[in-house]
């Protein structure tokens, strides 16, 4: 649900996820410290009241937790906010196509916009296509969306989807192996999150941060101080309580 969007952002919405959560918001606001993402109280009161405006059907424990980020901004002389610039500037880089204030559009967009770069680089490069390229990829089944008997078949086919780490999502061990051995290879506790619903759920990780920790730490060889939450700086652990452990 909707409302008229400003020049500034798309305006407070109500959306009903794939994966049956709520989302309310966004707020945006011009800042000027590039480093700071938290989210002050008032704020998410304010979501919560423009949210209960648009569709009072909803309370607070139907969310569970804010998060916010920095969108960069194409801004011209006057002030106004540009959207959709597509373009090889050759002064700076002649073989890269910038894309730049490409928003919610984008998406809908996306098919039209890579036929677009497409064409511009066919007149600098030449193109071959590769007849080996699969464009479907296989996903993971996921131990949440399975009935009961196709349940019993992913376990006996690996015993890791008969260990579930995350018990509010219902997130198996397989699953978060696949995230963290995928063609991206998500190595930090976010990664794994967006990846695989793990820690979303009402704990939000206090169950099973920590077995995901050990996970990763015992898959990909990372020592646990070296660990992430997300960004470089955020680690999980700082050291051992006990000497000698």
């Amino acid at each position: 649900i909707y409302t008229v969007p400003s020049n500034t952002y798309m305006g407070i919405h109500v959306t009903n996820t794939t994966d049956g959560n709520l989302l309310i918001g966004p707020t945006a606001h011009i800042v000027e410290d590039f480093s700071y993402y938290g989210v002050k109280r008032e704020n998410v009161e304010f979501l919560y009241q423009s949210g209960m405006g648009l569709w009072p059907h909803f309370s607070k424990r139907d969310y569970i937790r804010t998060y916010s980020g920095i969108l960069p901004k194409l801004v011209d002389e006057s002030g106004r906010i540009e959207d959709f610039r597509i373009e090889i500037r050759d002064d700076i880089s002649p073989r890269a196509v910038n894309l730049v204030g490409i928003e919610s559009p984008g998406l809908t967009a996306s098919g039209a916009i890579a036929r677009y770069v497409v064409d511009m680089v066919k007149d600098r490069e030449k193109l071959r296509e590769n007849s080996s390229f699969n464009p479907i990829r296989k996903g993971k089944k996921r131990i949440a969306e399975s009935k009961e008997e196709e349940i019993s078949c992913l376990i006996e086919e690996d015993p890791d989807y008969g260990e579930i780490i995350c018990r509010c999502q219902k997130v198996s061990k397989s699953e978060i192996r696949a995230a963290m051995n995928n063609s991206i290879g998500a190595h930090t506790m976010n990664g794994i999150k967006l990846r695989s619903r793990a820690m979303m759920g009402r704990c939000q990780g206090g169950y099973c941060q920590m077995r995901i920790e050990k996970m990763i730490e015992d898959e990909l060889g990372i020592p646990s101080e070296e660990i992430l939450l997300g960004r470089e700086g955020g680690n999980i652990l700082s050291g051992r309580v006990r000497d000698g452990e």
